[in-house]
């Protein structure tokens, strides 16, 4: 009771019009059945009357070796009658004509065998033997045969009909008539019977390529990758059926389609189990077993000309093999309630049934000689439908991908404008606060390095206080300096200069830098000669290089740093080697990342902030220069770039002259901090310099009118001012006095005001900066 009322209550939610394709499916599978059942089932067709000029011969004398001639009624089927389908037979039957016609006769049968002669008043009308390229020797096929008026005479006529088979054996009835009226008969009857399954099946073979090749993306789908093969493998099976010349011997070709059935049916299977979702290990070992063995007895079995006793014991096998396809299947469609599920579940049924009529009437010879094979015409339709469900569903997979697309592009969108609005409010919360920072960070490094220089020597204890004070104020601008050229870097304001770059020049002036720091730690700092030119920009190279050195220099506690350049063809790789602690394969990529330190988790600062490697990375790929990493933990590491070699010599630069500090030099500063303004000034004068300080834009230009201005070797102006910025204040005094060195210290980290200054070609000095920094920016 149960079960009718869940098939009740199904048959109550069941919708009369289907949308295709899953409609579509569903009705061709219905179709298949239908088509099965009324070929199976329908009563034997009476023949109509075949028309004044068309004569039907409806019995026939028949003969065989070592019988007695007999009258037999056509059809005439040989298992009926219990005669052998491998002995030769004959039929002879008359028609009259009442005279002699003026065209040619035709004779239709609907089946004659592939190896036949037939004899018209003892003359040869027509006859084929077996030939080596037919496809299907000795089958009952649809056949015409033309008689010429030669053979003819008028009265009674004489036709005799030799036949051999291979395996079903029989004659259908013969039309007789005028060739022009039967021709079109004949042909309506080839394309129902021979043209139409073969364009069946054809279309089905491209399906189940497209299909295989869809598999062929998605090797998991065992589903659809045993569905294309098997529908494949059955469409060419069922396409060879119907040809009348063959690529391969008759034996082979009789192989090919015994094995055709076998793997189709292991494919089936296959296919089920997939299909259901569930696996049975032994009825999937049973199937491989098949496959393999079956196969392999039917060419010995074609060998010997004996695959039809073999065809007799196995396929009722593989028939029983097919029985849990319907039981997987129906049930998967009974839990998945779909139409294409419903519409496989019958399309196996109606295929399964084709099966069997065809096995009855091929292998068993329990029908008739005029019946037609269903499987070729059962297939196509039972499988295609079921395909066209498949393709239903990877449309709908398509189509929810789509969207999800469509979805996932608007979320993406959203973040990035969300993303964006967070970087510009950071950037603008970054600009001001690093120059509120740096203002005091320049005052109190400018007047520790008066302390330091001055000649009054402190007491020890205050020397040591400076000197913390000294540390602690270079961690600072540290890592302000690191955090600027970071932004530099990502507001795209560096714009790289390239040029000829002698190595050796960048390891001497790398060689004097980190020498020191070597020294203090007990390690020894080599950086091998080389005369090697590079291409790139000087500044960034010099501060990547600097930077792999250093970071080498702090992370070894014994032995050394090695530096050196090797050329590798038309490129040269810069190498710097450290017998450091290592670095494991997984921190090898986080390294490069900002902030982040393996083994400083007190976050010392003499270690840096974590900096460096970021700015490496970052200024080697906006120069598209390589960068790499070979390390091992406890054995050192080697850090590398990669550079264009340049073949020409270089000439190598003049040695610098020395130049004296400021001694008599005037130098107008503009200010607005006072606290900054004053420790410049006191700078200045330490260095011997005259001074002319100013807060703003409005003070200078009175200066500028009045009577005590003076023209100036050096202008140092900041950036950020109360009426003005430090670009105006260049443009003023360069138009009251000419072309003059200019130096312009800011402590912006804005995109826009950074690629600004850029963009004016002067001298830039970040904040915070140390006394030797600004020194050296004045002297160069």
């Amino acid at each position: 009771m149960q079960l009718l009322k869940s098939w009740r209550d199904r048959l109550k939610g069941w919708q009369p019009v289907l949308p295709p394709p899953a409609g579509l499916a569903l009705w061709l599978a219905g179709a298949a059945l239908a088509l099965l059942a009324a070929v199976v089932f329908a009563p034997p067709a009476v023949p109509d009357h075949p028309g004044p000029d068309v004569q039907r011969v409806t019995e026939a004398w028949f003969e065989v070796p070592g019988r007695v001639p007999e009258r037999v009624r056509l059809p005439d089927t040989w298992a009926y009658r219990g005669v052998d389908h491998a002995t030769p037979g004959r039929y002879r039957f008359t028609f009259e004509l009442d005279g002699m016609p003026g065209e040619a006769l035709a004779l239709i049968f609907t089946r004659l065998s592939t190896w036949h002669q037939i004899h018209v008043n003892g003359e040869l009308a027509d006859g084929r033997a077996q030939g080596p390229g037919e496809a299907n020797p000795g089958v009952p096929v649809p056949a015409l045969v033309s008689v010429p008026p030669s053979l003819l005479r008028p009265g009674l006529n004489e036709v005799t009909v030799d036949v051999r088979y291979t395996t079903r054996a029989g004659l259908s009835d013969v039309e007789i008539g005028p060739m022009s009226t039967l021709r079109q008969t004949h042909q309506r009857r080839l394309i129902s019977s021979v043209a139409l399954p073969q364009a069946l099946n054809l279309g089905a073979a491209g399906l189940a390529v497209f299909l295989l090749l869809i598999w062929r993306q998605r090797r998991k789908d065992l589903t659809l990758g045993s569905f294309g093969a098997l529908m494949l493998l059955g469409s060419v099976r069922n396409y060879t059926y119907f040809m009348d010349t063959a690529l391969v011997p008759a034996r082979a070709s009789d192989w090919f389609f015994y094995t055709a059935q076998v793997w189709s049916a292991v494919l089936l299977g296959v296919f089920a189990q997939a299909y259901a979702r569930q696996r049975w290990p032994r009825y999937t070992r049973l199937l491989v077993a098949a496959a393999v063995v079956l196969p392999v007895v039917g060419a010995w079995a074609a060998a010997y000309e004996a695959l039809q006793a073999v065809r007799i014991y196995t396929y009722p096998l593989l028939l029983l093999s097919c029985l849990p396809v319907l039981w997987l299947t129906g049930r998967a469609a009974w839990m998945r309630g779909g139409r294409a599920a419903a519409a496989l579940a019958i399309g196996v049924a109606c295929m399964l049934a084709a099966v069997l009529h065809d096995y009855a009437m091929q292998t068993a010879n329990w029908l008739p000689i005029t019946e037609s094979y269903l499987l070729p015409y059962v297939m196509p339709l039972s499988l295609g439908a079921f395909s066209m469900a498949l393709l239903q569903r990877m449309v709908r997979a398509m189509s929810e991908v789509e969207v999800l697309n469509v979805h996932l592009e608007r979320r993406v969108a959203e973040r990035t404008a969300e993303m964006e609005r967070a970087n510009a409010a950071k950037t603008r919360f970054l600009a001001s606060a690093s120059h509120d920072l740096r203002q005091p960070l320049v005052t109190i490094g400018l007047l520790v390095g008066m302390v330091k220089d001055s000649s009054v020597s402190p007491p020890p204890q205050v020397r040591k206080l400076l000197d913390r004070l000294d540390e602690a104020v270079g961690a600072m601008e540290g890592l302000l300096t690191g955090l600027l050229d970071l932004s530099q870097l990502e507001s795209g304001s560096v714009t790289p200069h390239r040029a000829p770059v002698r190595v050796s020049d960048l390891f001497d002036a790398i060689e004097v830098h980190e020498q020191p720091a070597a020294a203090m730690k007990g390690l020894r700092l080599r950086l091998r000669p080389t005369a090697l030119v590079v291409e790139s920009d000087p500044v960034m190279l010099d501060r990547i290089v600097r930077n792999l050195v250093g970071n080498a220099v702090k992370y070894t506690r014994e032995g050394g740093v090695l530096v050196a350049a090797r050329r590798r063809g038309d490129r040269v790789r810069i190498e710097v080697y450290d017998t450091g602690i290592g670095i494991a394969p997984e921190h090898q990529e986080a390294i490069f990342q900002e902030f982040v330190q393996l083994n400083n988790p007190q976050r010392e600062r003499s270690r840096g902030m974590g900096l460096g490697l970021a700015i490496v990375q970052r200024s080697a790929a906006m120069l598209g220069h390589p960068v790499g990493l070979r390390s091992q933990p406890g054995q050192g590491s080697c850090f590398w770039i990669e550079l264009p070699l340049v073949p020409e010599a270089v000439p190598a630069p003049a040695a610098p002259q020395p130049v004296p500090r400021l001694r008599g030099r005037c130098v107008v500063i503009v200010e607005d901090d006072p606290a900054v303004r004053e420790a410049l000034n006191a700078r200045m004068e330490l260095w011997q310099a005259q001074v002319d300080v100013f807060e703003s834009v409005a003070a200078l230009r009175r200066w500028l009118d009045g009577p005590r201005a003076r023209r100036p070797d050096l202008l140092v102006s900041d950036y950020r001012l109360p009426d003005g910025d430090g670009l105006q204040v260049i443009a003023a005094v360069r138009e009251r006095f000419g072309a003059l060195p200019a130096v312009i210290i800011t402590g912006d980290t804005a995109p826009a005001e950074l690629a600004r200054m850029t963009a004016a070609g002067v001298r830039v000095l970040h904040k915070p900066f140390r006394a030797e920094a600004l020194l050296d920016a004045l002297q160069a």
